[in-house]
């Protein structure tokens, strides 16, 4: 299992959100790509790096310190956030991106949704809330089941599927477990779960389900999970 140390971008600051509430925002450094610096230095390798204001706009915001970020970071690292059309993905590839999250376009233009086969390195951004897909910044539900997007997802050659639970996102309740283990019996795709990883016991039982990736945003930034503990359960 990768272990994915999250990154939100939003006004050029490292910042969390709780429930992907833009008005409940802690800011946690205003200086991100130094953060990574210091993060790898601390043995970080994977990152999950989010453009909130990109998710918000519709197109990339923060290419830039994407970019910086990318040149420290030599392990895996996906990029999500405003990411609607193929010349953002190429942007990104060129960049040397391993995994592109696309949600809300890719959920909401079947034909937008198909050409996606073209590309290696998607990875298929499923926000639930109530068991519920949702898009446009998890404020517009989606009227498909999971199912019948994973499905979809297998049958073009999606990289990966992002699992996020909204009602968890930043809550440090918990991982949504049953929520995880419904989503991997939907598919054979590699599951990177997202949303309330609070304690190093999370990442464990995670890493025991066999989930691709766990991310871990809020309880390292709030020091509940140190990196190298986490490391421990990552391959």
């Amino acid at each position: 299992m990768k272990a994915l140390f999250a990154m939100d971008l939003m006004g050029g600051k490292t910042v969390r959100l709780r429930k992907g509430d833009f008005q409940a925002v802690t800011v946690y450094s205003e200086d991100p790509p130094s953060l990574i610096e210091e993060m790898v230095h601390r043995g970080a390798r994977d990152f999950h790096i989010i453009d909130l204001d990109g998710a918000r706009t519709g197109e990339p915001v923060h290419g830039e310190i994407i970019k910086r970020i990318r040149s420290t970071v030599k392990g895996y690292m996906e990029v999500g956030g405003g990411i609607r059309t193929d010349d953002t993905i190429k942007y990104y590839s060129d960049l040397g991106i391993d995994g592109i999250i696309v949600g809300t376009r890719a959920l909401e233009d079947e034909e937008y949704f198909e050409g996606l086969s073209r590309f290696p390195n998607i990875v298929l951004g499923l926000d639930l809330l109530g068991g519920k897909p949702m898009s446009r910044g998890w404020k517009s539900a989606v009227d498909r089941d999971p199912a019948t997007i994973l499905k979809a997802a297998e049958r073009i050659g999606i990289m990966a599927v992002l699992c996020t639970s909204i009602e968890r996102d930043g809550m440090l309740t918990g991982p949504d477990l049953t929520g995880l283990t419904a989503i991997s019996g939907m598919t054979r795709l590699p599951v990177i779960a997202s949303g309330g990883v609070s304690k190093i016991d999370d990442v464990r039982r995670l890493a025991e389900m066999d989930v691709w990736a766990a991310i871990i945003g809020k309880a390292f930034y709030e020091g509940f999970i140190g990196i190298e503990e986490a490391m421990g359960y990552a391959d």
